[in-house]
């Protein structure tokens, strides 16, 4: 394998498996996942030279660890793709690698029975799997899911061809038959990592467009969190969890989703103990206090700076307060984070503390 396509493969196998942490609690499909790719990366890790150099202080034959780790992997792959296809884990599921690996373990990696039951066992895996998950895209609404799984079958498909190639040439020359594997072998290393590469980065398609999606949920977070985090310390009672439960959250336990929806609940139950505290004419007198500056999350963001010091100086309640902007009549929640996020901006601003210590006055 070339130097620039090994380093490619190990980026991605690893990065690709970093941005899949989170799934591991979503359920045992995406673990499998996980654990596939987490293999492939430890497989082309110990492979390397200095690595596997290394192994050898530690166990005997290092050299067979890349193909033991990949008869691990392959019984991850073949439980992930059974588990997307609806079927339940047999016992043989687990019976089979195990019996590979027995038989593997003592024999010499130069013997051309130890290639038969290692390539047999893998391209067995590979066909199956890649059969199976081509069945699958066909359904699979069009776009990227149906694009990462054709990127997974395919490349898997041609990770099974390297070994069905591979296993003839060796089988034959053990027959006496003048044909090696050696001189096609960087070649054929080229191919099967272009076909790894092809089917991790299948794998890695959903995964990326769902990290797209929680980047943009915790840029939300951090939109609210100036309004939020006020109403928080002047509020703590609209709290729904405390900090400890919000640390567990972010390890993926819980769907960012619901934090920002939850932020939005508490910034709006602070708001509405707030208007209380708000005159009729506070919103008005904001707009004239900004002449052209206006702005209506500016005019909103002063009304609650008012509303807060009102509040913190211990004025009474008023029967009759003003009342916020209203955004729930469209009954979309992302036009009503947009809105606080845009109020949150807003109330760091100067204006609103500058506004409130005014009317105050």
């Amino acid at each position: 394998m070339t130097g620039p396509l090994s380093v490619t493969l190990l980026v991605l196998l690893w990065g690709t498996a970093l941005v899949r942490v989170p799934t591991l609690w979503r359920d045992a499909q995406q673990r499998a996942m996980w654990a596939t790719i987490a293999l492939l990366a430890l497989v082309k890790t110990v492979a390397l030279p200095g690595v596997n150099d290394w192994l050898g202080i530690w166990i005997p034959h290092p050299e067979k660890s890349p193909q033991l780790l990949g008869v691990a992997a392959g019984f991850f792959l073949l439980r992930f793709i059974l588990l997307i296809n609806g079927e339940k884990a047999g016992w043989e599921q687990v019976v089979l690698p195990v019996a590979v690996i027995i038989v593997l373990v003592p024999l010499p990696g130069t013997h051309p029975a130890y290639w038969v039951v290692l390539n047999g066992y893998v391209v067995s895996v590979l066909t199956i799997s890649g059969a199976i998950v081509w069945r699958v895209s066909r359904p699979a609404p069009p776009g990227l899911l149906r694009l990462g799984l054709r990127a997974i079958a395919v490349g898997v498909l041609i990770i099974a061809s390297y070994g069905v190639v591979k296993t003839s040439l060796i089988v034959a020359h053990g027959l006496g038959i003048p044909v090696t594997f050696d001189p096609i072998q960087p070649e054929a290393d080229a191919i099967r990592a272009l076909g790894t590469i092809l089917a991790v980065g299948g794998a890695a398609v959903p995964a990326t467009s769902r990290l797209r999606t929680v980047v943009g949920e915790y840029r939300s977070l951090w939109a609210l969190r100036p309004l939020w985090h006020v109403m928080r310390r002047t509020f703590p009672e609209v709290i729904l969890f405390s900090r400890r439960r919000a640390l567990v959250e972010l390890s993926g336990v819980e769907a960012v989703q619901l934090r920002v929806y939850r932020r939005v609940i508490e910034i709006r139950d602070g708001m509405l103990t707030l208007r209380d505290y708000l005159p009729a004419d506070g919103l008005h007198s904001a707009a004239a206090f900004l002449g052209a500056q206006a702005t209506p999350a500016l005019i909103e963001a002063c009304g609650i700076a008012l509303a807060l010091d009102r509040h913190r100086h211990g004025s009474q309640a008023l029967e009759t307060g003003a009342r916020w902007t209203d955004t729930s009549t469209d009954g979309e929640l992302g036009e009503e984070i947009a809105w606080l996020s845009a109020v949150s901006a807003a109330y760091r601003d100067d204006r609103p503390a500058q506004f409130a210590r005014t009317a105050s006055a």
